[in-house]
Parts: structure tokens; sequence; C-alpha cells
């Protein structure tokens, strides 16, 4: 185990557990929240199940985002659709196709125009929700940079700046949880 000290001068820094497996950054990640220091975010190369848990998100709003999205497809398609068929206004006279008894507003037609837009409203404004709260969008800088980190590495990222932050409890804590490397990272 390789532990690189450095000084804790600059604001900017943050202190980064490195791990090389997924239950050992569990552990540590819910030993350190158990502990009151303050966890800035974990970083994993593919979705470790639980570690949300272990961190004490919040649970996504993104999701409340998406039906809405959906709704919005929904009635997107219900409008056009009914505007289109069986409307008549001094704009648009529609297209009232009324052969063989086919009904006057034909809902059972409607279905797989209303079932593709509300997919096609729900995964794209899911999608450039999920970049906009992210701020992954052209020219933004991340806030701090662990090279191959993502690859095949764990990182749990302790921010020395929030209450509750102690050097040598933190370094302590991730030694005796398996961290392979401890480390200072500098920020943007």
């Amino acid at each position: 185990m390789s532990v690189q000290a450095t000084n804790n001068a600059n604001d900017n820094q943050y202190l980064v557990g490195i791990f090389d497996d997924e239950d050992l950054i569990l552990g540590a990640t819910k030993a350190t929240r158990g502990a009151g220091l303050p966890i800035y975010d974990c970083y994993t190369p593919y979705p470790v199940h639980g570690l949300d848990t272990a961190q004490g998100l919040p649970r996504s709003w993104i999701t409340y985002a998406t039906f809405g999205f959906a709704a919005l497809g929904f009635c997107t398609s219900m409008f056009m659709q009914t505007y289109t068929q069986a409307i008549e206004t001094p704009f648009w006279s529609g297209w009232p196709l009324i052969i063989g008894g086919k009904p006057f507003w034909p809902l059972t037609a409607f279905v797989p125009i209303l079932f593709e837009l509300t997919v096609l409203f729900a995964g794209i404004g899911t999608a450039l929700t999920l970049l906009a709260s992210n701020k992954l969008y052209p020219g933004n800088k991340p806030k701090f940079s662990l090279p191959g980190i993502t690859d095949d590495r764990f990182a749990l990222v302790l921010d020395p700046g929030q209450k509750g932050f102690d050097e040598g409890r933190a370094r302590d804590l991730l030694s005796r949880h398996g961290a392979s490397e401890i480390t200072w990272v500098q920020g943007q």
C-alpha cells in the first residue's frame, strides 16, 4: 500500500482514497459516513449496487422529470391527433376521414402514435435533463481530474472544506478499509 502525503494548504484540494475492488469502496463509504466524515463523491468504472445508499444520497428527482416529459409527449400526441382528425376551426379544417363506419374520434387508432411520442419525449427529455443537471455541456471544465480512475479502480473523494473533516481519522479509516492509495487531488 502506497500512501502519498502532500500539503493541504490549498482549499481546492480533496483527499482521495483509491480502491481496487467494489466491496472495499462500499465498506469504506459506509464506514466514512458512519464516522461523520464529509464525502464529496465516489467514482467507479461501473454502477456499484448500494453505493448511493452508503453515501446517503437522496432518491433521484430524474424519475419525476421523466414522467413529466412522458406526460407532455402523451398530451402533445393526443392534441395533435385530435386536432387533425376531429376539430373544425376557422384556420384548419382537419382531416375528418369517416370511412366505412369509422368513429368520428378513433381513439384506438391513436394508440401507436400516443405510445411512440410518449416514449420519444420521455427519452429525449430525460437525456437532456441529465446532461444539463450534471453540467455536461460543451466548454464546462471538471471540478478535478482523476486520470485512470474509472478504467479499473474506484475512488472515494472526501471534502476537507466541510465540517467534520479530520485528515488523520480519514487516512486511518481509508487505509483500514483497504485503500491502495491515499492522495490529495488539486481541484479547479
